[in-house]
């Protein structure tokens, strides 16, 4: 430890100077394999993605590729499309979070908690899932269009899919979970006093909401809308299966003419504009609220709502807050008995019931085939993600501040850019020496963006972590492992197994660094899924998607137990 011995407590004071010194020396080198990886794997591949960006067909400097982007109105129009779709999910997920997040924070515990797994077993659930739950969903045969037209609110079906509202209800499905829980915690942290003041004034709905908790709240939802626009902008799978030609994006171009056009000039260059968007983003997030929040633990502190009558905007706020828990939960609710129908395409309700797909799925080698290539990768991944991300954390917390700042900003950058972006740039230095073929490609590819999780959960948790634990058994001269292994290795057990269980998600659920780097021999389980959806809606799809839901349910529910016992 670098800190004098009159700064610190009675325990590390008895340690020697030298010998602190040298001990957090060794430490920090832990950090230097996730470091080196992400230099390797993540940072290098994208610097040579980039620079083709600027070659010429001479092999000089040029920006003729950005001039095309200007200058050619289709690109022009994505790119349009891409910013202005991105920025009405960001307003559309904080609208509808603000009601959820005043309703999770004014109920009772047992209530708080059910809302609460309302929005983590979505945001747990893959993308994919979810967005064949809303095709099932929106479809012309759909549940929501035979209602509809049951009730007579409508003559024919109406076409959700395929257009603006598809992209839209489907993306703000998806990142809507990122605004509500920032805004969630900032609802806790707001002091219901305040509210109970302005009522005793005499202050309306209205008056509340625009003088006390909307200045008091919106950080989280700044914060959490900005997070959602960082990911909007890249966003492939939904736009792609749920969108138009008028809805098409920035990552489907970038596809497109790596894919079909072999150009990987103009890809790069798409691929610069995103990437300088997304760290503008994240710039102005660590300016406005500092990265240190983003691995902040909580400290499970918050103010009781529940203590002042709700006024009748409050109420009207709470039974919004009921609508969008359920817009949460429909389509995984739905799709569940669509799974058990006999037809060749998926119905609401059934007409028949059976497990023809399920059998299908179990049944089918290429289904089978993508179940084994999944788990071997995740399990893979997993265990590289939780060694060099806990390692990094254990690491980094030794260091000084102002050491730990850019190395903080490094680790989780990779984690805000768009995956496709990470994919395009491996595919570029695996492809030609054959790595896509046997899954090594997408093993790193994963490790990549799952490190980061396993990263920001250690490093919350040792913040958490009492250091007079740690000082007081070095000072009593036990050696460093066995102090980790008998002191801090039991308080950080509950956030090495939520890591790991980011990480194992992460990789199982991933479908674009799947569709660029393994091939149809090593291809997992939502490329297949993905390729059910694009190509010929397969109703195998919706039993695997069920099957993942149920996964991730026990998951989740194995997860929460486990902090809550630690809480206890």
């Amino acid at each position: 430890m670098t800190t004098s011995t009159d700064a610190l407590p009675l325990p590390a004071a008895r340690l020697r100077p030298a010998a602190a010194r040298r001990r957090g020396r060794v430490a920090a080198l832990a950090a230097l394999p996730l470091l080196l990886f992400l230099l390797l794997f993540f940072a290098g591949p994208i610097a040579g993605l980039l620079s083709n960006g600027f070659k010429g067909e001479d092999g000089g400097l040029t920006l003729a590729h950005y001039r095309h982007l200007l200058d050619t109105p289709i690109y022009r129009i994505v790119l349009g499309n891409t910013f202005t779709i991105a920025a009405a999910v960001t307003v559309s997920c904080v609208v509808l979070s603000y009601p959820l997040a005043y309703l999770m924070a004014t109920v009772s515990p047992t209530v708080a908690r059910v809302l609460f797994f309302a929005v983590l077993l979505p945001f747990w659930s893959s993308a994919l899932v979810r967005t064949s739950a809303w095709i099932a969903l929106l479809g012309k045969n759909g549940p929501l269009n035979t209602l509809l037209t049951t009730v007579g609110i409508l003559d024919q079906p109406m076409a959700f899919l395929y257009n603006f509202t598809g992209v839209m209800v489907g993306m703000t499905h998806v990142l809507m979970p990122f605004v509500v829980l920032p805004l969630y915690a900032s609802f806790r942290s707001l002091d219901g006093s305040l509210v109970q003041a302005a009522q005793s004034l005499g202050a309306g709905s209205a008056g509340i909401f625009s003088r006390v908790i909307l200045p008091l709240t919106s950080p989280g939802a700044v914060a959490g809308g900005i997070i959602v626009f960082m990911n909007a902008v890249g966003y492939y799978i939904t736009p792609s299966l749920m969108g138009g030609p008028a809805q098409r994006m920035a990552a489907e171009l970038i596809s497109h003419n790596i894919t079909e056009e072999l150009n990987w000039g103009l890809a790069s260059a798409l691929a610069g504009v995103l990437l300088v968007t997304v760290l503008l983003s994240l710039w102005l997030f660590n300016r406005l609220f500092g990265l240190n929040n983003l691995i902040s633990a909580s400290s499970g502190k918050g103010s009781n709502h529940t203590g002042y009558r709700r006024t009748p905007g409050g109420r009207v706020a709470a039974l919004l807050g009921v609508a969008c828990a359920i817009f949460l939960l429909l389509p995984i609710v739905v799709v569940i008995p669509m799974s058990f129908g006999t037809t060749d395409f998926p119905i609401f309700p059934p007409p028949s019931y059976g497990l023809r797909w399920y059998e299908n799925f179990f049944t089918d080698g290429k289904w089978l085939a993508a179940l084994a290539s999944s788990t071997k990768i995740a399990m893979v991944v997993t265990l590289l993600a939780t060694v060099l991300g806990t390692a990094a954390a254990l690491g980094v917390s030794r260091l000084a501040a102002r050491r730990q700042g850019w190395l903080d900003a490094f680790f989780i950058i990779p984690m805000s850019v768009p995956a496709i972006v990470t994919a395009v740039a491996l595919y570029y230095l695996f492809a030609p020496i054959g790595w896509v073929a046997n899954s090594m490609a997408v093993i790193l590819g994963h490790t990549v963006l799952a490190a980061p999780y396993v990263y920001i959960t250690m490093r919350a948790a040792l913040r958490s972590l009492d250091p007079n634990l740690e000082l007081a058994a070095l000072g009593m001269g036990a050696s460093w492992p066995r102090m980790f292994r008998l002191v801090m290795l039991p308080a950080l057990i509950p956030s090495l197994v939520g890591g790991a269980v980011f990480a194992l998600v992460s990789s199982f659920d991933d479908v674009v660094m799947a569709l660029f780097l393994t091939t149809i021999r090593n291809r997992t389980l939502p490329k297949l899924m993905f390729e059910g959806l694009a190509n010929d809606f397969d109703p195998t799809v919706i039993s695997a998607s069920c099957l993942l839901v149920g996964a991730t349910a026990l998951i989740l529910l194995a997860n929460l137990l486990l902090r809550r016992k630690k809480e206890d």
